[in-house]
């Protein structure tokens, strides 16, 4: 389950380097705030963290340096919540303005979206326990 999670994580995350490349060639993104560009800039910074991490964990890889892993995955649970609020904000504004099916799509996502942060999260935590398990390599 892991590999297969790692996988779709990893490229999910090259869909969405695409993405946000492809909107910033078509200047999409020109009138966005600077507070944007911090949160597009470090979403994409954790997200490949968090691929890595994932990566690391399902394939049972060392990714150095090992003393990153425990302090990333705390950050990581830190983002996987703000992730979490704003998508449940997100979800809370759609559904006010929907109803019927719409909000039973609206439920279903933010599901997922949720599934998807605390796996992702679990996984770079489980692989951050597994590396300070495993202790420093001797010089």
């Amino acid at each position: 389950m892991w590999k297969i999670f790692a996988v779709l994580y990893s490229l999910a995350f090259a869909f969405g380097l695409v993405v946000v490349g492809y909107l910033i060639a078509l200047d999409a993104l020109a009138g966005m705030t600077s507070l944007g560009w911090i949160v597009i800039s470090a979403s994409m910074v954790m997200a490949l963290g968090t691929a890595i991490g994932l990566t690391a964990y399902a394939f049972n890889l060392n990714v150095p340096p090992a003393e990153f892993w425990r302090p990333f995955s705390w950050l990581a649970g830190a983002w996987a919540l703000f992730a979490s609020f704003i998508s449940f904000t997100k979800f809370l504004s759609a559904a006010a303005v929907s109803s019927g099916n719409d909000l039973i799509t609206s439920v279903l996502g933010l599901l997922l979206m949720l599934a998807v942060h605390g796996f992702s999260w679990l996984g770079v935590w489980r692989y951050g326990q597994r590396v300070s398990r495993q202790g420093a390599p001797a010089r």
